[in-house]
């Protein structure tokens, strides 16, 4: 019984992520200059920053550090727009 709960819950799943187009979501791609040389990101919602990747990236990172660098863009323009609705609010 265990085993066809967990296939059943993993057909869903794949089912839900094949259904969803990112496109709908992303920016212009977003370009990022820092001390390691310049990193292009896609850059999606304000709610979806877990999305954020990097597109191109120089030799001296790893994947793993370019998207942390593009989800930390992501995280900073989230945390802009928030205090600017609470500005807005108040």
């Amino acid at each position: 019984m265990t085993v066809f709960v967990k296939a059943a819950v993993l057909v869903a799943t794949s089912a839900l992520l094949l259904g969803c187009d990112r496109s709908e979501y992303e920016s212009t791609p977003v370009v990022l200059k820092n001390d390691f040389g310049t990193v292009t990101c896609q850059l999606y919602t304000i709610e979806r920053v877990m999305w954020d990747h990097a597109l191109s990236f120089p030799d001296t990172l790893t994947q793993a550090q370019a998207d942390a660098l593009c989800i930390a863009e992501g995280e900073r323009r989230q945390a802009e727009y928030k205090a600017a609705l609470k500005r807005k609010k108040s």
